[in-house]
């Protein structure tokens, strides 16, 4: 089962993506509980490797499919930080982190948000 979603990011355009639960199911379920959200976005500190939404408050652990890297596109959910990543280019993280889901269009418009753009996550 999956979730279609929008990322909108304030002034810049929207994304869309999937919320794919079988890759993280208790994870993926606070998530979509959790929709409409909205969020103050900002860049992993110095690049521009993903973009990372803090707070987002469901505190789930890692599982048995927990992983360390993503892909380009990927949307995954931080434990140790409670943050939810869109990895815009292919990522090592320092812990293992719960893949949720993948954004499907338009991945590019995130080079042009800057630090602490309001961004909105909602069900299509």
């Amino acid at each position: 089962m999956s979730v279609s979603i929008k990322v909108i990011l304030f002034g810049i355009g929207t994304l869309e993506g999937d919320i794919i639960r079988h890759l993280s199911p208790l994870t993926a379920d606070a998530i979509i509980d959790k929709l409409p959200f909205v969020l103050r976005g900002r860049y992993s500190f110095g690049s521009k490797s993903y973009w990372t939404l803090p707070g987002v408050e469901i505190y789930k652990g890692t599982n048995p499919k927990s992983i360390i890297s993503a892909e380009k596109g990927d949307i995954i959910y931080n434990p140790k930080t409670d943050e939810l990543i869109i990895a815009i280019e292919e990522i090592e993280m320092p812990n293992k982190v719960n893949k949720i889901g993948k954004i499907n269009t338009n991945l590019n418009l995130l080079l042009q948000a800057r630090n602490g753009l309001n961004t909105k996550i909602l069900k299509i």
